[in-house]
């Protein structure tokens, strides 16, 4: 299934609805156009771990590293690896063990993001 595919797209009512609602600065949550959802960042115990909360929306982090002998041809520079992936208590949509093509693009996102441009 490509991207494409899983973009929703929504329905002419839905799309009355949301021009409706930023015309009369009417928010689901309450909130007006341009306040702002209480953001909590919280270290975890264990190295590496945190977790990101933006209003209702939580994310959880785990990042590790390694010390590799760098490529012969860039003997001054070291790789990066990015890995994603959504977990079925989020959305039972979401598929333990294995990436799907969201989780691959988000990390591929990240990646581009984090690397100098060149």
């Amino acid at each position: 299934m490509s991207m494409d595919q899983l973009r929703w797209r929504p329905t002419v009512n839905e799309r009355d609805f949301i021009e409706r609602a930023l015309q009369s600065d009417l928010r689901v949550d309450g909130r007006n156009s341009f306040d702002f959802r209480t953001l909590k960042i919280t270290l975890g115990r264990e190295d590496g771990t945190s977790e990101v909360q933006l209003g209702e929306t939580r994310v959880m982090a785990y990042v590790t590293a390694q010390l590799v002998q760098p490529y012969r041809d860039r003997p001054n520079e070291g790789t990066l690896a990015i890995f994603t992936e959504f977990s079925p208590m989020a959305d039972p949509a979401f598929e333990a063990g294995h990436p799907g093509e969201s989780a691959i693009e988000l990390g591929r996102v990240v990646d581009r993001g984090l690397r100098p441009v060149s």
